[in-house]
């Protein structure tokens, strides 16, 4: 595990030699793994290969390192969305009713969804983390909605609301901008059963367009939007 580990860290950290770094990254993939209470200072400072004062020192504890690793969290999916989601926002505003242009919007934000999402590779701790908080939530879930789903449920809806006139609020609407989010999700969710499904070593480049053609497609159903060829973007 700890070699594994430190291939990991090698490959995630900007500066390997860096101990708050190797110990943010360290943390999040065992967070990830095993939850905090699970996971003793100890083994968080000899995998990270720094002293055990250092998490006191950069994070205040354990709780703080693991605080620190759900603002990392928040602050990296946000990066890696928020200019999909800028894009999407001002091509529905210019689409106004003209439906094949909504088509072409909620293409290009979910193929950039999915490309961002299953682009991001098992070996990257966020969403796992994220996965876990789902599963087991601590206090820091609420940071993580308000941070990533909040917004991801905001951008569906918004689609959802463009294309059938629904309200914001409506059940319905709230409803359905879940149903699409999971479709795009369950992709990283049961990575490893799709993975076994297709007999594919992992998600590349033309597999994730091949997803996205399908998913695609489907959302494109769901709201009684035309078919349209698009890229990510």
């Amino acid at each position: 595990m700890v070699e594994l580990t430190q291939r990991l860290i090698e490959s995630l950290c900007e500066d390997p030699s860096n101990s708050r770094e190797r110990l943010l990254h360290v943390g999040g993939i065992l967070f990830s793994d095993s939850g905090l209470d699970a996971v003793s200072t100890r083994e968080l400072s000899k995998a990270a290969g720094a002293n055990l004062s250092a998490i006191g020192y950069y994070f205040g504890g354990k709780e703080g390192l693991y605080r620190a690793a759900v603002e990392h969290t928040v602050s990296s999916i946000q990066t890696l969305f928020s200019s999909a989601d800028a894009r999407l926002q001002n091509n529905l505003a210019k689409a106004n009713d003209d439906r094949t242009a909504l088509a072409q919007a909620t293409a290009a934000y979910v193929r950039a969804l999915l490309g961002g999402l299953l682009g991001l590779g098992p070996q990257n701790w966020t969403w796992c983390l994220i996965m876990r908080e789902i599963d087991h939530p601590t206090a820091a879930f609420e940071a993580l909605y308000q941070g990533i789903f909040k917004p991801l449920n905001q951008s569906f809806g918004s689609l959802v609301v463009a294309t059938s006139g629904r309200s914001p609020g409506d059940a319905e609407t709230v409803i359905l901008a879940n149903a699409l989010i999971g479709e795009c999700l369950i992709f990283h969710r049961n990575r490893p059963v799709i993975l076994r499904n297709f007999n594919w070593d992992e998600y590349t480049p033309e597999r994730i367009a091949q997803i996205a053609d399908v998913v695609v497609d489907g959302i494109l159903d769901a709201l009684d939007l035309p078919h349209v060829v698009t890229t990510a973007g």
